[in-house]
């Protein structure tokens, strides 16, 4: 089962590409979710599906990838006056963004994860520049059914055709509470809840310009926050659940984003 685990995830990634899940923070543990979601962010409505991988080798080192591909997207507007309203057909079909990294964790409570994002496919295009993040992580159990989390991270990306996106930092803070849930037979309700706050601490430079009009002011902001669900059964081997997300401030659109998603996990 671990080979089979370790291939998928190594194969997602190679193929595969995917937008950015939002996670709770937590030591090295093996996992896998499959996912639907439907997203509105800038007037777009777009259809995906997402799977997210994570195999941990002992208690503090694993591996992870993100991936997801986009059937659709459609562009909804409307005229204020004449109350016109259209509807455009965007043709996305293809992968989004990927993501590949690792959670290291030498001592209890404490590491460190570092990732790198691929560029697009034909799905998404909001995230087209590769990206290295390095992420200092702290997870601590309050109790057995509470675990609380946090971590810093800097986010550096990869210069292309000449533009050079500003490098951003963030801090994030989320818990998981177990409050019906049984370890024994690996039954009950889960719930989690994430905050994510980032900013880009200096501006793009579009290096195609003179130099004194590269500056692209846009040290924007933003954060997000992800709500989730999920109940685990004793006779499958799997719980189902429920995700909801939203996203304010212009670094992640310049309107207010909503991602909702219904979701497959199994948990080792």
């Amino acid at each position: 089962m671990f080979n089979i685990l370790f291939g998928v995830l190594l194969g997602t990634c190679v193929l595969s590409h995917a937008t950015e899940a939002l996670r709770p923070v937590t030591s090295p543990r093996t996992s896998v979710t499959f996912g639907g979601i439907v997203e509105l962010r800038d007037d777009v409505y777009s259809a995906d599906v997402r799977f997210l991988t994570e195999v941990a080798f002992c208690k503090c080192f694993s591996l992870y990838s993100d991936v997801s591909y986009r059937f659709i997207s459609l562009q909804y507007e409307v005229a204020d006056f004449e109350q016109q309203h259209e509807i455009l057909d965007l043709r996305v079909n293809g992968f989004n963004e990927s993501y590949l990294g690792f959670k290291l964790f030498p001592v209890d409570y404490f590491g460190l994860s570092a990732s790198f994002r691929f560029a697009p496919g034909e799905g998404s295009q909001n995230e087209r520049f590769q990206r290295v993040a390095i992420e200092p992580l702290a997870a601590y159990p309050f109790s057995k059914h509470l675990l609380l989390g946090a971590s810093l991270g800097y986010y550096t990306f990869i210069e292309k055709d000449h533009f050079q996106p500003g490098d951003e930092i963030g801090g994030q803070a989320s818990f998981i509470w177990k409050p019906f849930y049984s370890f024994e037979v690996k039954r009950g309700v889960q719930l989690s809840y994430v905050f994510m706050i980032r900013h880009r601490v200096n501006e793009s430079q579009n290096k195609n310009l003179m130099y004194r009009y590269q500056k692209m002011d846009d040290a924007y902001w933003g954060f997000r926050m992800r709500g989730e669900i999920a109940y685990f059964f004793k006779a499958l081997p799997f719980g189902y659940g429920f995700g909801y997300e939203m996203n304010r401030g212009t670094l992640f659109g310049f309107e207010t984003g909503h991602r909702a998603e219904l979701f497959l996990r199994y948990e080792f």
